[in-house]
Parts: C-alpha cells; sequence; structure tokens
C-alpha cells in the first residue's frame, strides 16, 4: 500500500505553469478525497501520472483531481453512475434532494463523461505506463 502523496511529490508531477497549486491544502485534499484506502492509493497513483493532460494549462487542478478520481472509479469497473455519485457525493444528494428526474440526473452524469478533461485522461490510460514514466 503506498503512503500518502507529499506537497514536494505533487508539485514535481504538475506542469510548471501549477506548480504554486501544489499547497499543503490540496495535497491533503487529494489524500483524502476517498476514504477507501485501496481507492485512494489508485486516485493518488492516477493523479501523478496523467498530469501530461494539465500541460496545456486549459483546466483547474481540483478539476483535473475530480476527472482522476471519476475515470479511477471506472476503471475499478463502476458505471457511469456510480462513478459519478462516488466521486461528486454531495452533488448527487443535492439533485435528489431538489427532486431532479433520473433521466436529467443521467443527462448529467452523460454530460461529464463525455467531457473533454474526462476523455483526455482516459486516453493516458490506454497508454502503457512505462511509456508515461
Amino acid at each position: 500500500m503506498s503512503t500518502a502523496l507529499t506537497v514536494e511529490q505533487v508539485e514535481k508531477a504538475l506542469p510548471a505553469n501549477l506548480k504554486n497549486a501544489a499547497t499543503q491544502a490540496f495535497t491533503d485534499h487529494i489524500n483524502n478525497i476517498v476514504s477507501d484506502p485501496l481507492v485512494a492509493e489508485q486516485v493518488r497513483n492516477n493523479f501523478i501520472s496523467y498530469t501530461s493532460v494539465l500541460k496545456d494549462g486549459k483546466f483547474k487542478t481540483e478539476d483535473y483531481l475530480h476527472a482522476v478520481t471519476y475515470v479511477s472509479y471506472k476503471l475499478m469497473g463502476e458505471t457511469n453512475q456510480d462513478a459519478y455519485f462516488k466521486t461528486f457525493p454531495q452533488r448527487h444528494a443535492s439533485l435528489v434532494a431538489r427532486g431532479v428526474s433520473s433521466k436529467d440526473i443521467s443527462a448529467y452524469v452523460s454530460a461529464y463523461n463525455k467531457g473533454k478533461l474526462v476523455n483526455l485522461i482516459l486516453e493516458q490510460t490506454l497508454v502503457p505506463s512505462w511509456v508515461l514514466n
């Protein structure tokens, strides 16, 4: 089982234009994004592995972290909807509390799944790890 990420590891992984995002608070957020230790390890590893998608500077690190979490759940065999709900439990609770229909929730999930950032990360998962590193 890998240990928690350090600020130095996060800073080293991020492209030059985002190194200032490597704060203790953000590192703690990465390390604590999910409570399941096995999933957390997967998210931490994926966060480090796929940072090349951040090089063009079009995405916020927080959005990247959520997309990595979502993709990590998908890579573990979760459905799009389950991966979305586990990545955004507060958003899911809010949608349910507001009485949003399951059809509309499915549309939100589908839109997120088709988003550019999620798809850039999914493309990276198809590249062998020895090429990434």
